[in-house]
């Protein structure tokens, strides 16, 4: 080896320690990742540099989260592959901005709920079929079921989410039970259209520290407000959706609400 010392090697030998080609090493002299010296013709690392450089190879590094005005875009092309049924494009938006940091409660804020409600909305003014609607709906919620994700560690608290008897919109409790998760709460997700009785007799059988009931349906918001009422008496925290709340105060406020700070209501819609 012709190197300046001991603590040096040439860029062949640096190549084989790192595991690489040794064009890929060069590439890295090049573009600065890998610092060498040209020494005679040849280029010369430190064994420290390559240590340093193997080090940082092995160490995962958390990917940064994209961009608010790159999110804010998404939603955009989200909006037509809804319209159009187009349910790979759907996944393949949601699992790249997962994939490169962006949170499932920031996805399904600013990225799936803009384009839903635009179709409703276009659906009651007649511009789109209530088949498109629902096909849009059922997409999502396959979506999110696939990039649900499984607490791991310690627990914040067992939830239960559902929307009592003739709320029959099963995609708002499936975000909320999303949102829950993703903060590291044990969820048992019971879905749409259960009797309230059925909820409390649920936590009487298992442990629950607070049950998120889905509330779209203004027609059963004295059932909600019963059946959140009953499970205080209780003991249990309860917490029912309403407009003007956020996704991501959901998991706080379930927090809130087992602390004894009183139930709040809050949206999962």
């Amino acid at each position: 080896m012709t190197a300046a010392d001991e603590h040096e090697l040439e860029l062949q030998e640096a190549a084989d320690a790192l595991g690489v080609h040794y064009q890929t090493a060069y590439r890295w002299v090049r573009n600065g990742r890998l610092p060498a010296t040209l020494l005679n013709g040849r280029y010369v690392v430190a064994r420290s540099d390559v240590e340093l450089v193997d080090a940082r190879r092995r160490t995962p590094v958390a990917p940064t989260p994209p961009s608010r005005s790159r999110i804010e875009r998404q939603a955009e092309r989200m909006y037509t592959a809804l319209v159009d049924g187009d349910e790979p494009t759907v996944r393949a938006i949601a699992r790249r901005l997962v994939e490169e940091g962006a949170t499932l409660v920031d996805l399904i804020q600013t990225v799936l709920v803009p384009p839903l409600r635009q179709i409703g909305q276009a659906w009651h003014e007649g511009k789109l079929t209530i088949w498109v609607e629902h096909r849009a709906s059922a997409i999502v919620e396959r979506t999110l079921g696939e990039l649900s994700p499984n607490p791991r560690g310690r627990r914040r608290g067992t939830a239960v989410v559902a929307a009592v008897s003739g709320d029959y919109h099963s995609l708002p409790t499936t975000m909320a039970t999303v949102a829950l998760r993703e903060s590291n709460w044990h969820v048992h997700h019971l879905g749409a259209d259960m009797p309230g009785d059925e909820i409390v007799s649920f936590c009487a059988e298992h442990p629950v520290d607070v049950v998120v009931l889905s509330l779209t349906n203004p027609d059963v918001a004295d059932l909600a407000a019963g059946t959140a009422h009953e499970l205080r008496e209780r003991g249990i925290a309860a917490i029912v959706g309403g407009p003007g709340r956020r996704l991501d105060e959901l998991a706080d406020e379930a927090a809130d609400a087992v602390r004894g700070s009183g139930a709040r209501r809050s949206t999962v819609d």
